[in-house]
């Protein structure tokens, strides 16, 4: 019985704790599915709050964040969960025949639940957040967002600027498009304007969206891409690194057609580190960028690069009174008003900041007042500064480096509107050391044109009047001189003014009175001791004080030129820095002091003076480098030994000078002699005139050594002021000289352009090549041959076995009367004139038949021009005696004067590329060189009208797609021979005289009303 008892003892102890296990695990179990239940129902509550919010807030126009819809699918998801629990729990607390089962599945579930429980409580904890996580709804993309911006209707320049945008947006290989200009010149106004017109329905459909981005000065390659990113509705993660950032933006743009706008672009921007796809990649893509500096284009390589310029001044006029209102059209305001307009030199920020500002005033002082301020550059209105100089300030400010803006300011000290000369200028950098000494001067000035061409990329200079000149806008003109006065410039330039502040007097150190028009130095120069440099060219001068020099003796840079002066003081050796010193043009200057303590002298000019005889000995100027003797018709003495102690001189300019060369010196003799000039071994630069070839008999190759020579033989009579050609690097002028004469070899072999002038002694140039032993000219790149009546051909393939002038680009022939072929006999296939692009023929009259006959033809495939002229037999310009001539690069054909000239070639010659055409008093001419196969490369027709209207088509489609290409002139009356040679030989005479040189003008402006051709 004890053991039955103990094994019922042992058994009821056993039920009693797994009973309780059972229980006290249900009770549990009961416990954290009650406290799960009750956080889900916290959770399903936060829940439906959120999708209330979103529901509203989607009424509203705004869209849940992906964290916020992420959020309510995972309570979802727990929801079904909990279901699920809820029904097995259910289960679990109905005791089955299966204990074990029914205790495993309990601790289950418990576990289950405690863990679910957290979660709940988690997201919870997570929704606290999601509130300020609903954010705007984006919209569609919209292809062009809308730039406010002013109408650019009525300017026809800005019209046609749009129109050539449009152009190039069109032509599928134009990929990068650039405008540039100077500051405030309206390329932002032009972009903005462009871009609202491709809101347009046809244009619209080019891309999927327009992007504009202004970059600015300050670089910000994250801002940039936050931009696109706008416009793309793309969003970035916080924190998302650069090349991420590209990443996601490139396999956006990829899928996207797109035209990309970068507005007011300072330097190279990246795009493969914003992320923009490449041309080569993604042909769908465009780019457009407006700056103010060319280097940008370059930098960016675009493929078209548009110029803004000034606006003209009727359109100038317009935008000022637009601004001005209609004060302006008062009787006593409306010239003071234009005056005004004229002074803001096209610049539309300018016009319209200085018309805002004058708007509704009708005092008339008000306006006469800031047009005086204007024209003394002292403008002190509020708006104009901050509008108008300083952002053009900020032009000047991101220049390079300090040297370029030193060099911008240099040229505020000429007058307004004064085309400077590069070369002068560049002297005068040098010369006060802006530019390093220490190189030679052929790369010094090549530093100098680097500056300038910078200084004109970034639209701080423009190109002047004429070849080699420069000048300044208006108002970056007065920026310089706003800015200029606190970096010790002084300018009075142009202006009637010669007085200097008395509290500036001490710090200035380049101080220009040019063009003022001053007879006497003003006295506030004498207390200016720092100055370096002075410019008083252009001035009725005729005295400087005695004194002057000695107060001054810091001076670098003197410029007299063009003033009155007769002598200069002796004190001016009291000038021992004086590096540049220019007389050129004093044509009253007879007699200078003894240049013997100007040791640092480097550039000296001394042309158009009346000197007699160079003012320094033997020895002396040992650091002179530049030396102008050019004009200088009455010097007749150089003393032996003068120029063989210029042992620093590498340029020598004697072109026109009277000094007769002698071409060795004998012992005893006190002139220099010709010798002299070879025994300079740094003389790289020379331009000379020769009574005679004698002179070049000594050494046959001295020439080689010169980067550039002007070497002139002719009478001393002689007209020589020839216009430049295009390869004058190393020009050759020989008049009325006997070719077959000794000591020309050296010429022949080293020159680049050959001009020959009533030269005599040959029938050809063959004979030429072979009398002097030549290798066909090989050298020659330019060749002019005029009034040489021996000529009765250029080429005659008997004379010579080799080739002739295989590398010239230019043939000039006129006023040849013997002249009847160009090439004659059998030339070699391509052995002659291969290189030729330019082609012109004036008054040749024996030339017959064709200016370009068959044999001529097969060597010309370089040709892109032909001039011709009064050769009144010619019938025809080219003959095609072969099937498929072809002239592949002929771009331009003019004639006139040609009475019995029918046609210009043959079906059989084609003409590809022809683009311009100018006929004028050529009445037989009936037919024209276009066909279908060129008719679409014509740009210009140019003619009289009664000439065009009979001109004969063979194919009225021809004619209908040229037409308006044709521009009518009137028809010329051409000047006879006799008429030219007058006029000729007055050029040749006033010529000589510099003071006479507005007879020159007179002449010209003759010529040209007499020959009264409309362009």
């Amino acid at each position: 019985m004890e053991i039955v008892g103990a094994f019922v003892a042992e058994v009821t102890q056993c039920m009693s704790i797994f009973l309780f296990r059972k229980i006290s695990t249900l009770v549990s179990l009961h416990g954290n599915m009650k406290s799960l239940q009750s956080e889900i129902q916290k959770l399903i509550s936060r829940k439906n709050e959120l999708e209330e919010d979103i529901r509203l807030a989607i009424t509203e126009g705004k869209n849940p964040t992906s964290q916020a819809l992420n959020w309510i699918k995972r309570v979802e998801e727990i929801e079904h969960d909990v279901q699920l629990m809820m029904e097995d729990a259910g289960n679990s607390s109905v005791c089955g025949s299966n204990l074990d089962c029914c205790m495993h599945s309990g601790l289950r579930l418990r576990k289950t639940a405690k863990k679910k429980c957290g979660e709940v409580k988690q997201l919870l904890i997570d929704s606290c957040t999601l509130h300020i996580m609903v954010l705007d709804r984006k919209p569609p993309i919209k292809p062009v967002e809308n730039m406010t911006a002013p109408s650019l209707a009525g300017q026809k320049a800005a019209e046609e600027m749009l129109e050539e945008l449009l152009r190039c947006l069109n032509d599928g290989a134009i990929k990068r498009i650039a405008v540039w200009g100077m500051g405030g010149i309206g390329k932002t106004t032009l972009v903005k304007n462009f871009n609202n017109l491709l809101e347009s329905p046809p244009l619209m459909q080019s891309f999927d969206v327009v992007i504009w981005v202004t970059v600015s000065k300050d670089l910000d390659l994250r801002r940039v891409q936050s931009r696109i990113a706008e416009r793309l509705n793309l969003e970035f993660d916080v924190g998302e690194s650069t090349e991420g950032r590209a990443i996601k933006l490139h396999e956006t743009l990829m899928k996207t057609r797109f035209l990309l706008i970068l507005d007011d672009v300072w330097e190279k921007l990246d795009l493969d580190i914003v992320g923009i796809p490449q041309d080569d990649e993604h042909a769908e893509c465009k780019i457009l960028l407006t700056t103010r500096n060319l280097d940008v284009c370059r930098g960016m390589m675009t493929t078209v690069n548009i110029k803004m310029d000034v606006l003209n001044e009727a359109a100038a006029w317009n935008l000022f009174a637009e601004s001005a209102g209609d004060v302006v059209e008062l009787e006593v305001i409306n010239p003071l008003a234009r005056a005004i307009a004229r002074r803001c030199c096209g610049l539309p920020l300018a016009i319209k900041t200085m018309g805002s500002s004058m708007r509704s005033k009708n005092m008339v002082e008000l306006w006469e007042n800031v047009l005086c301020q204007l024209q003394h550059s002292t403008l002190h209105v509020r708006s104009v500064m901050e509008e108008v100089y300083l952002p053009l300030n900020l032009s000047y400010i991101s220049l390079p480096s300090k040297i370029h803006r030193c060099c911008f300011l240099y040229c505020s000290l000429y007058p307004e509107n004064f085309s400077i000369e590069a070369n002068e200028v560049i002297q005068c950098w040098i010369a006060d050391g802006l530019i390093d000494d220490h190189q030679t001067l052929e790369q010094s000035f090549n530093y100098g044109i680097s500056l300038i061409e910078n200084l004109k990329d970034s639209c701080m200079l423009e190109q002047g009047e004429g070849v080699g000149t420069v000048r300044m806008h208006g108002l970056a003109r007065d920026m310089a001189i706003w800015t200029s006065i606190e970096t010790g410039f002084f300018c009075q330039a142009g202006t009637l003014v010669s007085v200097i502040p008395q509290k500036l007097q001490k710090s200035l150190t380049k101080i220009s009175f040019m063009n003022c028009n001053i007879t006497r130095i003003p006295s506030q120069l004498f207390r200016c001791s720092r100055m370096t440099v002075l410019l008083l060219q252009g001035n009725p001068l005729e005295k400087i004080p005695d004194n002057l020099f000695r107060e001054v003796r810091a001076l670098r840079v003197l410029n007299l030129s063009g003033t009155l002066i007769k002598s200069l003081p002796s004190t001016l050796l009291h000038l021992v820095q004086l590096r540049a010193f220019l007389v050129r043009d004093c044509c009253y200057l007879e007699k200078l002091p003894l240049f013997g303590d100007l040791c640092e002298l480097q550039m000296l000019d001394l042309s158009g003076t009346r000197l007699r005889e160079l003012p320094w000995k033997r020895g002396m100027l040992g650091n002179l480098r530049y030396l102008n003797l050019s004009h200088t018709l009455y010097l007749e003495n150089i003393e032996t030994g003068t120029l063989r102690g210029l042992s620093s001189l590498e340029a020598l300019d004697m072109s026109s000078s009277a000094y007769k060369w002698d071409a060795m010196g004998n012992v005893g003799e006190p002139r220099a002699a010709f010798d002299e000039l070879l025994s300079l071994q740094k003389l790289s630069v020379l331009h000379l005139r020769l009574d005679s070839a004698n002179c070049l008999t000594l050494e046959s190759d001295w020439l080689k050594r010169f980067r550039k020579f002007n070497i002139r033989i002719s009478p001393r009579s002689c007209h020589s002021n020839y216009p430049p050609t295009q390869h004058d690097e190393k020009r050759v002028i020989l008049r009325g000289v006997d070719l077959m004469t000794g000591g020309l070899e050296g010429l022949f072999c080293n020159a680049s352009a050959l001009d020959l002038v009533n030269c005599g002694g040959m029938d050809n140039l063959s004979e030429v090549v072979v009398r002097h032993n030549l290798h066909g000219l090989s050298g020659l790149k330019s060749l002019t041959i005029s009034s040489c009546d021996w000529i009765t051909s250029l080429i005659n393939g008997e004379t010579i076995l080799r080739s002739m002038l295989p590398n010239l680009e230019h043939l000039k022939l006129r006023r040849l009367k013997n002249l009847s072929a160009i090439l004659e006999g059998i030339v070699p296939k391509r052995g002659c004139l291969g290189m030729l692009k330019t082609l012109e023929v004036v008054d040749c009259g024996r030339l017959e038949k064709q200016l370009i006959s068959f044999s001529f033809l097969r060597q010309l495939k370089n040709l892109e021009e032909i001039k011709v002229g009064e050769c009144r037999r010619i019938k025809r310009l080219i003959a095609g005696s072969a099937s498929n001539s072809e002239l592949p690069k002929l771009k331009i054909i003019e004639m006139w004067d040609m009475v019995n000239l029918k046609g210009v070639c043959t079906r059989t010659v084609h003409l590809p590329v022809l683009e311009r055409i100018g006929v004028s008093n050529c009445s037989l001419l009936v037919k024209l060189p276009i066909t279908a196969y060129n008719a679409a490369a014509i740009k210009e027709i140019r003619g009289a009208l009664e000439w065009w209207n009979n001109i004969t088509w063979q194919d009225y489609e021809i004619k209908s797609l040229v037409q308006r290409r044709f521009q009518a002139c009137a028809v010329s009356t051409s000047l006879g021979k006799e008429e030219r040679s007058i006029i000729l030989h007055l050029k040749q005479l006033f010529s000589l005289f510099p003071v006479l040189k507005l007879f020159l003008l007179i002449i010209d402006c003759f010529s040209i009303f007499k020959k009264n051709v409309v362009s």
